[in-house]
This record gives C-alpha cells, sequence and structure tokens, in this order.
C-alpha cells in the first residue's frame, strides 16, 4: 500500500507499507484458506491506516494469482464483507501498462531500448519501450510462486532442477525472444520487490524516488551465492528479509534467464512499480 498527497501537480508520500501475504503460495490455481485469511488481514490493516490518513480515493487491484484463481469470487466476496473495499482484478496486459506509468515517472527518454521487468508471486511482466513510448508488453503466468511449486526443489537446489527450471521459462519466453529479436536493449530496469533486495544485498541503500545501478556483475556475484546456499544459510545473509528466504532462489533463476534472453549492458532498480502507476492516475499524471 502506498498513500499520497496530492497538491497543485505535485505529491508528498505519506506511507508506505508492505506484507507478504503470498497469495500464489499454492501455484495460481487456487487460492489456499491460508493464503485469503492472510489477505484479510493484510487489507483490514491497510483500510485502518488509510482512515488514519484521511484518505479520499483508494484503488485496489489484484492481479494474476486472482486473475487464475478459480476461487478468486470467494474471495472477493470475503474481502467485500469483512473489509468493505472493492477489488479490481485487473488484466495482464492492464497490469503491465500500470507497471510501466509507474517506473517511467523516473525515467528520462532515452535514445536507447530499454526493458522494465516486474517479478510477481503469480505473474512477471517484460515492458519494452523507446524514447519514451511503450513499444510492446506482456505479462507471462511464470512468477515465482509458480516457478516454486512447478518442481520438487532439494535444499540446496540441484544443478539438474535449475536446468528444468530454465527449460521451462526457455518454453515460456519464446514471445520475449521474438519482441527483442536484433535489438539493442541498454538497461533492464527491475521494478521494486526483489531487485531492491540485490542492490541491498550488494552493500547499498535503495533510493526511494530514483533509479540505481546494480552491475550486471556484482548481479551475478549475489545470485549465485543465493542459488548455491541452503534456506538455513540464506536465513542468516545481511540484506536479505526473512520475506524472500524461501523464494528468493527460483526468483534469481528467473532474473538469470532474463539477463542471458535480453543481454543488458546494465540492471537498473526502480522503487516505482504498479502502485505508483494508479497513483499516477489518481492524481492525474501522465
Amino acid at each position: 500500500m502506498i498513500v499520497e498527497e496530492g497538491v497543485d501537480g505535485s505529491y508528498e508520500v505519506m506511507c508506505k507499507e508492505r506484507h507478504f501475504v503470498s497469495l500464489a503460495e499454492n501455484g495460481i490455481g487456487s487460492l489456499s484458506k491460508g493464503a485469503m485469511d492472510r489477505g484479510v488481514m493484510a487489507l483490514i490493516d491497510f483500510d485502518n491506516k488509510m482512515k488514519d490518513y484521511n484518505v479520499s480515493q483508494c484503488k485496489v487491484v489484484g492481479t494474476s494469482a486472482l486473475r487464475s484463481a478459480a476461487n478468486c469470487k470467494d474471495f472477493l466476496h470475503r474481502i467485500k464483507k469483512e473489509v468493505g473495499l472493492d477489488i479490481e482484478v485487473i488484466s495482464g496486459d492492464r497490469e503491465a501498462a500500470l507497471i510501466y506509468k509507474g517506473v517511467s515517472r523516473l525515467i528520462v527518454p532515452s535514445d536507447y531500448h530499454l526493458m522494465i521487468i516486474d517479478v510477481g508471486g503469480g505473474s512477471v511482466e517484460f515492458i519494452l519501450f523507446h524514447d519514451d513510448v511503450l513499444l510492446w508488453a506482456q505479462s507471462f503466468d511464470i512468477g515465482i510462486g509458480v516457478l516454486y511449486n512447478l518442481i520438487d526443489i532439494s535444499d540446496p537446489i540441484t544443478v539438474e532442477e535449475i536446468d528444468r527450471i530454465g527449460q521451462y521459462l526457455n518454453d515460456k519466453l519464446k514471445s520475449l525472444v521474438t519482441a527483442i529479436d536484433g535489438l539493442d536493449i541498454r538497461s533492464l530496469i527491475g521494478a521494486s520487490g526483489s531487485f531492491e533486495v540485490v542492490k541491498t544485498m550488494s552493500g547499498e541503500e535503495v533510493l526511494s524516488d530514483e533509479l540505481s545501478t546494480v552491475s550486471i556483475s556484482d548481479y551475478r556475484t549475489i545470485a549465485k551465492k543465493l542459488i548455491s546456499s541452503t534456506e538455513d544459510c540464506r536465513s542468516q545473509m545481511v540484506g536479505l528479509p526473512s520475506t524472500r528466504v524461501k523464494l528468493i532462489v527460483v526468483t534469481m533463476i528467473l532474473i538469470d534467464k532474463a539477463i542471458e534472453i535480453i543481454a543488458p549492458d546494465e540492471l537498473l532498480v526502480s522503487p516505482y512499480a504498479l502502485k505508483e502507476g494508479l497513483l499516477s492516475e489518481l492524481l492525474g499524471y501522465k
């Protein structure tokens, strides 16, 4: 959740909160009772904070896990009944467009092609743009919750298991390969979340309202360390939140595959993503 106050075309962040609900903990076919319970509790907390800040406009959206869940309507009914909030379940295309609107608030138009990647629990969005013009975007149902439940993963993960996940991603990401064919993509921009973890683990602070850089070599060092580690070892790592310990390995495998396909010169980290895109619309920004 993010609360902003807009005044005369500018804005100020009043509050930012994040709860790890893990709606896709059992895949994206159905929501477990535990996941729905956590979702309800998170939104009760958010609703109370919105009341504290006298929020006048509120937008609540659901993404891949709700798009795909057979019992999504049951969850939406609970939220309406127990919290009083209406959730709009948005399409993958709409999700990608909002991520672009959020990240683009920090981007200066460039002569080069750039790619945004947003890694979620149920889906991953890739957004290609050039000189402030969105050229191509697609949402793939290969989020880290999906990947984690794809196969039984050892601790630590084995080379064979990494290869199996990689082969699955190769099959799912064929349209990405086609979209970037012949293009020189200078920067891959990671939208918040896992990319902020990489930045923190590199020993540098995540900027709150600017893009920051992680070298490809630094990323590879961190990714290799995470992928080869046990869960117990990861729980002791500086800069890795406890909420990321379980799924960070498949996250790094996914980002590795994206870097392999896109071959960017640099990795940028954006603190802005979908929420900031929604706020751009609510506050009348571009």
